[in-house]
């Protein structure tokens, strides 16, 4: 009888452990226009404090045009704000962006009605968004 309730046990535990494919996919199927704005700074998974400044920080997606506002903070200059258009296309979970002088990929590891997560190629940092009312 022993044998049966550790027997029974161990199927318990073992079949309630879950498995790398139960996991739920991402979802990407949101709708990329629109103006988001960041909330939150990730390097290596580890949330970064984000100044007042670079609260600041948008992107907005028009048709195939996109702006991005960057801040950068000096101790000159508090908060310089700037912005820079280009274009922008979009494959599955891939966006391929051009400015005149720069081309950049990055994947949307997350995309919903309000809040939008990107990873840029070859980089540690994950952004993440929310759309702006």
């Amino acid at each position: 009888m022993k044998k049966i309730y550790l027997l029974s046990l161990f199927l318990i535990i073992f079949t309630s452990c879950s498995r790398d494919n139960d996991t739920i996919p991402e979802d990407t199927s949101g709708d990329i226009q629109g103006t988001w704005q960041l909330k939150a700074f990730y390097i290596s998974g580890v949330r970064q404090p984000l100044s007042t400044c670079r609260l600041n920080e948008s992107i907005a997606f028009e048709q195939n045009s996109i702006i991005i506002v960057k801040t950068q903070e000096t101790s000159n200059a508090p908060c310089n704000i700037s912005t820079e258009n280009g274009t922008f296309s979009r494959a599955a979970n891939t966006l391929s962006i051009t400015f005149p002088n720069e081309n950049s990929t990055v994947k949307i590891k997350e995309l919903t009605k309000v809040k939008l997560v990107i990873i840029p190629e070859n980089n540690q940092e994950t952004l993440q968004y929310e759309k702006a009312q």
